[in-house]
């Protein structure tokens, strides 16, 4: 059962007057360009001004101060569902556990074409999905483009910028494409996910820094964080349909939707939500893109018949919410068609903080772990990647785990260019090797430390999905 906060009860259709917080809502309704028309000039009516069209999916973006605007557009001929997508923006929050650790100035190769990157040796996860032997056949194709959905990629970076599209980048916060110049560009070098994402996708193999494991394809920049960190639904949808008119092939997503951590469909606001993004992610999907998105960092059970949720709405005061995963979904990780994929550390085992699921997790790749200790010459048991202003750092979560899964799709895209949705996930399925449920002999002590149990057989689990990624797979089956 979902609890919610209380709400001021005003007359339907009435715009109250004085001061009230403007917030952003979702409209959706049919794609038909007479509905379209109806449903703006009711928005106007209700006290809303209209933010972005996407008439191809009958979802509309608009802002109102009017408190019960959203429940007046519920009773408008031909909406769907409507709601807001936020409460109060306040304060940030971060997709990745724990603080990155620079590795500061970085050595350089002075070979054209260098058998090893100078900093692969601490990249225990490359070697983990055999990238680094997948490399030697096929980098990836220049016709293959990996958006980034995140909060901006510095394009600037020595490792990079030979790969970065900016055709093919923009900047989605609040539900309109920006083409500028740097627009998707993060706001700070303090705004570091998003680059940290970008090179393990695709850094490039160029005698400097790291190895992605895709160093041929194209990445691009999306960017949809809001300066407080929070990502919002409104910007995602304009993302994916951003991505489906720029010849993207595969999108990364290494964040849940804010405010909400689970949108409930028993909610009529979280409801419109789910409602809009699932719109675009299909119309994007129906143009051959697949999307991939981190399972999240909290250890939950997504296939639990209940789930505890005290995070929730993390723009304003949280509430303790018991939710029914049935009905409340982790978006866009848990859309239909959308590649979800839990975390690994250096020993092959589930990470501590990774979430999984029976029928949840469809593949595993390497995230990081800091209780899991590397072979030697790699320190450490996080995940190393480019970070804004041509810096390096370890990171760790599901995050990080999302775009190796999206490099190895790129791989599979470069080799079957036809191949639809559908099929490169079954490619990237079938690829998979699966160690199985973990005995307590292996040191699986720890990634039960939180109570995580793993169900499934030898083919498919609820710690791994169909398996760990594998990138020489993906170039030579």
């Amino acid at each position: 059962m979902e609890v919610r906060p209380s709400t001021h009860v005003r007359k339907a259709g009435s715009v109250p007057a004085g001061d009230q917080p403007e917030l952003s809502y979702v409209v959706n309704g049919k794609a038909d360009a007479g509905t379209i028309r109806a449903v703006k000039k009711a928005i106007a009516k209700a006290g809303g001004s209209v933010v972005a069209t996407h008439s191809r999916i009958g979802v509309i973006v608009a802002r109102s101060s009017n408190p019960d605007f959203a429940s007046t557009l519920r009773g408008v001929k031909g909406v769907q569902s409507a709601g807001a997508t936020r409460t109060a923006p306040l304060t940030p929050v971060s997709a990745d556990v724990g603080k990155p650790e620079l590795v500061r100035a970085p050595a350089s190769s002075t070979s054209r074409a260098p058998k090893h990157e100078p900093l692969e040796s601490l990249q225990w996860d490359i070697a983990a999905i055999r990238a680094d032997k997948a490399a030697k056949s096929t980098p990836g194709s220049r016709k293959v483009t990996v958006a980034v959905i995140d909060s901006g990629v510095d394009d600037t970076h020595p490792d990079l910028k030979a790969n970065f599209s900016a055709a093919q980048s923009a900047n989605c916060v609040g539900g309109v494409a920006d083409t500028a110049r740097g627009a998707w560009r993060p706001y700070t070098e303090d705004d570091y996910h998003g680059t940290h994402v970008a090179g393990i996708v695709a850094a490039a193999r160029n005698g400097t820094g790291v190895a992605g494991v895709a160093p041929g394809v194209r990445i691009s920049s999306i960017k949809v964080s809001e300066r407080t960190g929070l990502y919002y639904g409104e910007a995602v949808v304009c993302a994916f349909m951003f991505a489906a008119d720029h010849s993207v092939e595969v999108t990364n997503n290494s964040y849940y939707i804010d405010p909400w951590m689970f949108n409930c469909e028993n909610d009529p606001d979280q409801a419109a939500v789910v409602e809009a993004v699932d719109r675009a992610a299909k119309f994007a999907e129906s143009k051959g893109i697949v999307h991939v998105a981190a399972a999240g960092n909290s250890n939950f059970d997504l296939a639990a018949k209940s789930i505890t949720d005290t995070s929730s709405p993390n723009d304003t005061t949280p509430i303790t919410r018991e939710i029914d995963p049935s009905v409340c979904l982790d978006l866009p990780t848990q859309l239909p068609g959308v590649v979800t994929v839990s975390a690994t550390g250096p020993e092959g085992l589930k990470s501590v903080y990774s979430n999984y699921g029976l029928n949840q997790i469809d593949v595993a790749a390497p995230g990081g772990d800091a209780s899991q200790t590397p072979e030697s010459p790699a320190k450490d048991g996080r995940i190393l990647s480019t970070m804004p202003g041509g810096d390096y750092a370890y990171l760790q979560g599901t995050s990080m785990a999302a775009p190796h899964a999206a490099g190895v799709i790129a791989l599979i895209k470069s080799k079957h260019p036809q191949a639809s949705p559908r099929d490169v996930q079954w490619r990237i399925k079938a690829q998979a090797d699966n160690p199985g449920c973990p005995s307590e002999s292996s040191g699986s002590d720890r990634a039960d430390s939180a109570h995580a149990k793993c169900t499934g057989s030898e083919q498919i689990n609820s710690f791994y999905g169909y398996g760990i990624v594998d990138a020489l797979d993906a170039v030579t089956k």
